[in-house]
C-alpha cells in the first residue's frame, strides 16, 4: 500500500514536469516565429530573393503548427518536429546564405529542448545529443566547402549574424529562467508532498494520533532534554475498559468510532504541548513534558473523569466507556522505557481493582486517585 501511495506523487510530478516543458516549448515556438517574422522584414529591406522569403514564411507557419501541437500536449511529436525544423533551417541557411550569417548558432537552442525534455529517457537524450553534435559539426564543415547561393554585403551578413546571436542568447536566457522557476515550483511541491508523507507516516491511520514509533522518538527527545534541564516529565498509560464488549455488542465499526471519539476528547482535554499516541489496540500513551507528580495526577484524573461522564452515540445507542489509567513521573535518573513499564503496571493495578481508576505509580507503590484515603499502597 505504501509503494502505491508513493507512486501517486511521482506520477503527479511527472505530469507537472511534462506540463512545464510543454509551456516552455510553446513559448520557444512563438519566439522563433517572431524571430522569423523579423527575418522576413530584414530580407525585404535587403531586397532578397522571393523564394528565400517564401521559405522563411513557410517556416513561420510550421512554427505556429508546432505551437498548437505543444499546446495539445503532444510533447514527443512536437519535440521531434522542432528538432527537425531547426536542423533543416540551419543546414539550408548555411548553404544558401553562408556561415558568416551565423544561422548555425541557432543550433544551440536545441540544447535545452533535448536535456530538459522529461518525456524521453536518458538513452534517447544521449542519442539526440549525438545527432545534434554531428549535425552541428557537419553544418560548419559544409559551410566552408559550399559557396553560398546568395550574395550579401559584409554589412548585411554582419547584421544577420548579430540578429542570430542576439536571438539565441535571449532564447537560451529565457529558457533557463523558466526552467529555474519550474524547478523551484517542483522542489516546493516535492517538499510539500514529503511533508505530507512524513506526517502520515507518523500518525495512526484510524485516530490520527501519533503512532508508537513516533511517540517513542518524542519520548527519547524529552528524556534527553529532561536529563539536561533536570526537569521531570510525566507519562500516562490509558486503556479502554471492556473494549471487547463494545465490539461484540455493537460491531467493529462502533469500536473504531469509540477510538476516534476518544482520541478527539483526549486531544481537546490536554495541554497543547502534551503529546498523545495510540500505543496499541485500545491503549493510549500520553507524554506530559516538564510535569511533576502533582501535574501528572491532575491530568490523569481529569482524563478519567471526562471519559467516565461522556458517551459515544452510535446508531441510536449511547456507548458508555471508561478508562483505566496508569501514571508515572520519569525523573532524570530513570530510564524512559522502564517508566512506561511502571505506568503499564499501574494501569493493570487499576484494571484488577475495579476499573475506571486513575492509578499513580511510584516505584512499586500505587496511589489510586480520586479517593480521600488514596495513599500509596503496595
Amino acid at each position: 500500500m505504501i509503494e502505491k501511495n508513493e507512486a501517486v506523487p511521482d506520477q503527479r510530478e511527472a505530469e507537472i514536469q511534462k506540463h512545464n516543458y510543454s509551456r516552455l516549448m510553446q513559448l520557444l515556438s512563438l519566439t522563433m516565429a517572431a524571430i522569423s517574422t523579423l527575418m522576413v522584414l530584414v530580407l525585404l529591406i535587403m531586397n532578397a530573393r522571393m523564394d528565400l522569403i517564401i521559405y522563411v514564411v513557410s517556416t513561420i507557419i510550421v512554427l505556429f503548427i508546432l505551437y498548437f501541437v505543444f499546446r495539445l500536449h503532444y510533447v514527443t511529436a512536437g519535440f521531434h518536429g522542432l528538432t527537425y525544423l531547426i536542423c533543416l533551417n540551419c543546414l539550408i541557411g548555411n548553404t544558401v546564405i553562408g556561415w558568416r550569417s551565423g544561422i548555425y548558432i541557432l543550433f544551440l537552442i536545441l540544447i535545452p529542448t533535448i536535456f530538459y525534455n522529461p518525456v524521453i529517457n536518458k538513452t534517447h537524450k544521449l542519442l539526440s545529443g549525438i545527432f545534434f553534435g554531428i549535425t552541428f559539426v557537419t553544418t560548419i564543415i559544409l559551410s566552408f566547402m559550399i559557396t553560398p547561393m546568395l550574395r550579401f554585403s559584409p554589412f548585411q551578413l554582419q547584421l544577420i549574424n548579430s540578429i542570430n546571436i542576439l536571438v539565441t542568447f535571449l532564447v537560451l536566457t529565457g529558457v533557463s529562467i523558466l526552467e529555474i522557476r519550474n524547478s523551484n515550483r517542483i522542489a516546493i511541491r516535492l517538499i510539500e508532498v514529503n511533508n505530507k508523507l512524513a506526517y502520515h507516516a507518523s500518525r495512526d491511520s484510524l485516530t490520527n494520533l501519533l503512532n508508537r514509533r513516533t511517540m517513542s522518538q518524542y519520548i527519547q527527545m524529552e528524556y534527553v532534554r529532561s536529563k539536561r534541564s533536570g526537569k521531570a516529565f510525566g507519562l500516562i498509560m490509558a486503556d479502554v475498559d471492556d473494549f471487547k464488549r463494545v465490539n461484540d455488542n455493537h460491531g467493529h465499526a462502533a469500536g473504531d468510532l469509540v477510538l476516534i471519539e476518544l482520541a478527539g476528547m483526549l486531544s481537546a482535554t490536554l495541554r497543547k504541548q502534551d503529546l498523545i499516541a495510540r500505543w496499541g489496540g485500545e491503549e493510549f500513551l500520553i507524554l506530559l513534558p516538564e510535569t511533576d507528580f502533582e501535574g501528572v495526577q491532575i491530568a490523569a484524573e481529569k482524563v478519567r473523569e471526562l471519559i467516565a461522564h461522556s458517551s459515544v452515540p452510535f446508531q441510536g445507542h449511547d456507548i458508555q466507556i471508561t478508562l483505566s489509567i496508569g501514571g508515572v513521573v520519569c525523573e532524570r535518573e530513570a530510564n524512559w522505557d522502564d517508566c512506561i513499564k511502571i505506568a503499564d503496571r499501574a494501569l493493570y493495578y487499576g484494571k484488577t481493582h475495579g476499573k475506571n481508576l486513575a492509578v499513580f505509580a511510584k516505584g512499586e507503590q500505587y496511589c489510586v486517585l480520586g479517593y480521600s484515603d488514596s495513599g500509596f499502597t503496595e
